[in-house]
């Protein structure tokens, strides 16, 4: 029986991608998304193509009753979990400054709760594996975005919960860390040429990540047994820069 692998936010961008390598793998992929039918069912048919098995499932992870709904799906069709990818997650939040009670539970919930409550199911059908969390450069140690603070805050808890985890969890499943920096995304398909700029001045090689780099980490993590409680950062030397203090030109 192949290993099966579980990608949250799987119809687009970095899940959609990271879907694809696993089935290239010569994994069985479940496919999970929350509103765009037939951009999940084109990652289907690709990794089909492939000769693995997929499915679609469409679940709402930012809510326990989607998240219930997921792996009871995951379980009647399986039976079983190899790999867990946390990837969905939600970078809309309030203003600074103006937060309220509702927005900050609707941002850490969307961007670390969901994770947490995933790997809560996935684990119960989990007898060896791995489980995966797309974190992001801004979670990482001097890398808050003063205009993403509650989804940078999302982010580093997220590290945090899967260190934890790693050694709550051992020693069968193993658990780490993706953080990604400027990857090429839909989710850049309305920035400036400015903006854009800028962005790739803060990394050292002035350049894209791309998203078959951030899902080949994945599938490389999975496939490596003896790392845990790590988060690799792929980031084309952003880290690197904001470490020595560099500030982007106006």
């Amino acid at each position: 029986m192949n290993k099966v692998a579980v990608i949250t936010g799987a119809s687009k961008g970095i899940g959609a991608t990271t879907a694809m390598a696993f089935g290239k793998a010569g994994y069985d992929v479940v496919v999970n998304y929350n509103n765009d039918t037939n951009a999940a069912e084109l990652v289907v048919s690709k990794i089909k193509a492939l000769g693995q098995k997929a499915v679609s499932i469409q679940a709402n992870v930012f809510t326990e009753g989607g998240i219930k709904l997921l792996f009871e799906a995951v379980k009647k069709e399986f039976s079983k979990i190899d790999v867990l990818v946390n990837n969905a997650g939600d970078p809309h939040e309030e203003v600074y400054g103006q937060y309220t009670c509702e927005g900050i539970n609707k941002s850490l919930g969307a961007n670390f709760g969901a994770t947490v409550l995933c790997t809560q199911e996935a684990i119960k059908i989990m007898d060896k594996g791995s489980v995966l969390f797309t974190s992001s450069i801004y979670g990482l140690q001097f890398g808050g975005n003063p205009g993403l603070a509650l989804y940078s805050a999302g982010k580093a808890a997220m590290i945090n919960f899967a260190q934890t985890s790693a050694e709550v969890l051992a020693p069968n499943i193993r658990c780490n860390v993706v953080a990604p920096g400027t990857t090429k995304t839909p989710a850049w398909d309305n920035g400036t040429p400015s903006y854009i700029e800028k962005s790739l001045s803060m990394t050292l090689q002035k350049e894209w990540v791309d998203p078959e780099e951030i899902a080949n980490t994945f599938v490389f993590l999975a496939e490596t047994p003896h790392i845990t409680g790590q988060t690799i950062v792929v980031d084309g030397g952003w880290q690197k820069k904001i470490r020595d203090g560099y500030k982007p030109k106006h």
